[in-house]
């Protein structure tokens, strides 16, 4: 018999609902609890962590063995409890099936045993890319229809924030993996909220006029502070880090009468001002003229009337590459091998400004192939019908037949 331990997951019913799936399959299901906003999305019968982290590493150990743990489920391998939780699972044996936002947009959720982003037991050169997609005859996977509302996660979220707060006394010494407190958040956040509709007709504006010069232009999505993606994967310690290497090397090297394009990423908190650092950077560099900074345009938009697109990691590589544009990535990425995104180990970013190679598009369908059907299952984690799909695939992922799908 199979026993599955859900460790952190989503903000959202998604992992309780799938626990639920995998008891009526007759898997045995434990879960343990870390703070409050855990408790709210997890109303059924848990264990709960309230002790010193240095215990952690025992508790999590024996609760392994006692249980008799076969398989370990959660949200982000690098997160803190996460890590040795990982660790001592797979050193015992157990799988270990980490979830994430999905590699591609909308639709999909990412599932993988072992590990994601850079953990992850894809295909790291382009030959085993082929190789593996030639073995795949079933065509490719469709991704969800269902839709997944921004207001939904935001809800979500404010109850996660309620939960921690209410039961703080019993979690008092839960930190989470994000950098900053939530009371430093939320002052960064209802700035933003009240200006967003002022700052994307701004943004507009600002995404016209780079049109009307006729040069050409280079985009740089920014991505969160607190993503372990830069923060973990990369040379960077932060998204500053990033943004300064960018502008500079574009300074230095981009033609002359060419812009960078820079956007914020939709759920930043508001705690960086990275318009007044980019005018600054720019200022120091002599380049202040040629950089423009946007928020809530589109991003598929930008892509298409881009020269090409340069970034730490983030996933929009992967669309970019999609729609056929030149993509430097600066940091670890799945997609950063020959034929796709180009990295340092190809190309200097000082020279790829102006020589930027367009991807390999066989090579792309066929990442993309491997992508949907070794580590994304349709679904998403806010939606009841995005819940319902993703439940069906990942079990189906994780070897347990599955009924009726859950309603």
């Amino acid at each position: 018999m199979r026993n599955f331990l859900f460790l952190q997951g989503p903000l959202s019913f998604f992992f309780y609902r799938l626990g639920q799936a995998l008891q009526a399959q007759g898997v045995g299901v434990y879960r343990i609890n870390f703070c409050g906003g855990d408790c709210v999305f997890w109303p059924g019968k848990a264990s709960f962590w309230q002790g010193p982290s240095w215990q952690w590493p025992q508790y999590i150990g024996q609760f392994l063995k006692d249980k008799n743990i076969t398989d370990v489920v959660l949200l982000g391998d690098w997160r803190p409890l996460h890590h040795e939780a990982v660790l001592l699972a797979q050193a015992r044996g157990s799988k270990v099936w980490v979830y994430e936002e999905g590699y591609l947009r909308p639709g999909f959720l990412t599932l993988e045993e072992g590990g994601v982003n850079a953990t992850s037991r894809l295909p790291k050169n382009p030959i085993d890319v082929a190789a593996r997609a030639c073995e795949l005859q079933d065509g490719d996977r469709k991704g969800s229809k269902a839709p997944n509302p921004m207001y939904f996660r935001v809800l979500c979220t404010a109850w996660h924030h309620v939960g921690n707060f209410c039961l703080w006394p019993l979690f008092f010494r839960y930190k989470t993996h994000r950098p900053y407190c939530i009371g430093r958040e939320l002052l960064g956040h209802l700035p933003r909220f009240i200006s967003h509709i002022a700052r994307r007709k701004e943004s507009i504006n600002v995404l016209r006029w780079v049109l009307k010069q006729n040069a050409p232009f280079y985009f740089f999505p920014l991505q969160l502070d607190s993503d372990s993606q830069i923060r973990r994967y990369s040379p960077f310690t932060g998204v500053l880090d990033a943004l300064a290497t960018a502008i500079i090397s574009f300074a230095a090297f981009a033609p002359p009468n060419s812009y960078l394009l820079i956007k914020n990423h939709p759920l930043d908190n508001g705690l960086i001002n990275y318009r007044r650092y980019i005018r600054a950077l720019g200022q120091a560099t002599g380049c202040v003229e040629r950089l423009r900074f946007v928020e809530g345009v589109n991003n598929t938009s930008i892509i298409d009337l881009c020269q090409a697109v340069v970034l730490c990691n983030s996933t929009l590589g992967l669309t970019a590459l999609q729609r056929g544009r030149a993509v430097y990535c600066m940091g670890e990425a799945i997609y950063a091998m020959p034929g796709l995104a180009v990295s340092e180990k190809e190309m200097p970013l000082k020279d790829f400004w102006r020589e930027p190679r367009s991807p390999n598009q066989e090579l792309v369908q066929q990442f993309c192939k491997v992508l949907r059907h070794d580590a994304l299952v349709p679904g998403n984690f806010y939606n009841r019908l995005g819940i319902s799909d993703a439940i069906v695939a990942s079990m189906e992922r994780m070897g347990i037949k599955s009924g009726s799908s859950p309603k």
